[in-house]
């Protein structure tokens, strides 16, 4: 089952995605996508990757995996290039999965669970418009426009009991939030002003008075904080009861993630932002995590994810899928998550699954009173929706044999 094709799409309505498939000689297709850097994965995938892998059995995905891999130097971190490899890997294993006529999570090895629980990532619909994080942050703060169907990140700011009430009555007993990232924008993450800080707290304290004590509440940083701004409001918040503090610092300071560890007792939460089993076994060694985060879209695909969680459970670290980036990343990060018990939560944004995912593909898994249940169609499961094709803002690049 040699690869003939490999076709990349991007719309200008989303720029921040990169929509990706693998076509072969027996007719099975495989899709994929990438998040964040779009054009610059687009350039690799069809620059250098292409060459490689055009040709080739696309089912020997370990053999792929590994020629990409020692083919080029500097393969670490959640590169340019790790990114792009995550892509072609995701749709190795849809296309593995439909030759097979079975779930990808059949094919890793069947599920440990019939569900997984999700918490959810209070972004709004407009959320991944833009391209870049802090444009994501800054766009989306600046209103309190709560109109519009799951606009969570205005509702988590300025009406916390009907954000709270609305995830109930959808089955969430967990959600993430970030109230003071505004603050980190303003201020370059050096310092925080004492109304800032007192005003993301207050946005904590309505939140942990509407949901009582048994609904769980995450706090996403996002990298933004020095470590001692960090741990200040690490102070201020855990009376709150705060399940994790996710990306406090950024993660390349080793030193300074060891210094945030031994000034707190607070549940941290690192990994999205770096790739390879590799970058994670450093992670770990340096025991300053709760939990930890993987992304396959950014880590290496399904192939490296899977090792990593595994890596994880050596160390007693329970491990939970990212989500807030793409459909393919949702589903694949799922198929994981129902295949290995050392897996914690599948992160879910609302917004964006009854929302744009929905715009552009068919087939996510079922959401059902806060959990993931998984469907038996062949490979991941995912389509493009059938006017994918034919929009206006849509760019198509092909390279074949």
């Amino acid at each position: 089952m040699k690869i003939t094709e490999i076709r990349t799409y991007r719309l200008d309505k989303f720029p921040a995605m990169l929509f990706l498939e693998i076509k072969t000689d027996s007719g099975i297709i495989g899709l994929s996508e990438n998040c964040i850097g779009a054009v610059a994965i687009e350039a690799f995938v069809h620059e250098s990757i292409a060459p490689r892998i055009l040709g080739v059995d696309a089912t020997n995905i370990s053999l792929i995996n590994e020629k990409l891999r020692n083919d080029f130097i500097g393969y670490s971190g959640s590169s340019i290039s790790v990114r792009a490899h995550s892509s072609i890997d995701i749709a190795l294993w849809d296309i593995f999965g439909k030759s097979l006529n079975l779930p990808v999570y059949k094919v890793l090895g069947g599920a440990v669970r019939e569900s997984i629980e999700t918490y959810n990532t209070c972004a709004g619909p407009g959320y991944a418009r833009v391209s870049s994080n802090i444009e994501r942050d800054r766009a989306s703060q600046l209103g309190n426009n709560l109109g519009d169907s799951f606009e969570d990140l205005n509702m988590f700011l300025y009406d916390q009991s009907r954000l709270i009430n609305e995830l109930g009555e959808m089955g969430f007993r967990a959600l993430k939030v970030w109230p003071f990232d505004q603050a980190a924008v303003d201020s370059g993450g050096r310092f925080i002003s004492s109304d800032s800080l007192e005003a993301g707290v207050q946005v904590i304290r309505n939140l942990r008075a509407a949901a009582g004590p048994n609904f769980k509440i995450m706090l996403e940083m996002h990298s933004l904080w020095s470590p001692s701004v960090a741990l200040k409001i690490i102070k201020e918040t855990e009376e709150f009861d705060i399940f994790w503090y996710e990306d406090a610092i950024r993660i390349e300071s080793y030193k300074g993630l060891q210094q945030l560890r031994s000034r707190t007792n607070a549940d941290l939460t690192f990994g999205e932002t770096i790739g390879t089993k590799f970058e994670y076994q450093k992670l770990l060694d340096i025991q300053v995590l709760n939990h930890l985060m993987v992304d396959p879209l950014w880590a290496g695909g399904i192939s490296e994810s899977r090792k990593i969680v595994d890596l994880a459970h050596t160390y007693g670290i329970l491990v939970s899928p990212h989500d807030c980036t793409g459909p393919v990343g949702l589903t694949a990060g799922f198929n994981l998550s129902i295949t290995n018990p050392n897996i914690e939560f599948q992160e879910f944004v609302r917004a964006y699954y009854f929302g744009w995912y929905q715009e552009v593909m068919d087939g996510l898994p079922e959401f059902r009173d806060g959990r993931l249940y998984p469907s038996e169609r062949p490979g991941l499961g995912l389509s493009f929706k059938s006017d994918f094709f034919n929009r206006n803002d849509l760019h198509t690049q092909i390279s074949k044999i």
